[in-house]
């Protein structure tokens, strides 16, 4: 319960108010979790593995739909610090030309090749675009540059 509750927090935190029963809620919470996770360090505890809309955690999905606005939640156990960093990088994300969700969505994916699967991407620029034909090059560019004001990647 606790590391569900630090996630409401989080998302909570990014204006991110709902009750996660619809796909595209679910998808951007579970892209900005991995996002905190892998490039912030900030540990929930969830796995995630390579889906076709990029990283995706069971865990998380199934603690997102069981989820409700009337469940009480309290988190003291994360740093002020990553959350200042992690709400800095989104909100930069959602000034993207295509949008919040598209934007995490292509950093989260880029993340994920080049660090949590194996074999790792040699070209992950090609392989993103690949497995995702709506992703353009100039998406990553784009995403990217942002995005490196913030964090190494």
């Amino acid at each position: 319960m606790v590391k569900k509750c630090c996630v409401i927090k989080l998302l909570r935190e990014l204006g991110i108010r709902s009750n996660f029963k619809s796909f595209d809620e679910r998808l951007l919470a579970q892209k900005i979790i991995y996002l905190a996770q892998s490039l912030f360090n900030i540990d929930f505890g969830y796995k995630f593995v390579w889906h076709i809309r990029g990283p995706y955690s069971k865990a998380l999905s199934k603690d997102l739909r069981a989820y409700s606005s009337k469940t009480l939640c309290e988190c003291n156990d994360l740093s002020r610090d990553s959350i200042t960093k992690i709400i800095t990088l989104i909100n930069e994300l959602r000034s993207a030309s295509k949008g919040l969700s598209h934007s995490v969505e292509v950093l989260a994916s880029y993340v994920m090749l080049t660090r949590d699967v194996y074999p790792r991407s040699q070209d992950p620029y090609k392989d993103l675009t690949s497995k995702k034909p709506y992703i353009t090059y100039e998406d990553v560019n784009e995403v990217l540059s942002i995005a490196r004001k913030y964090v190494v990647i």
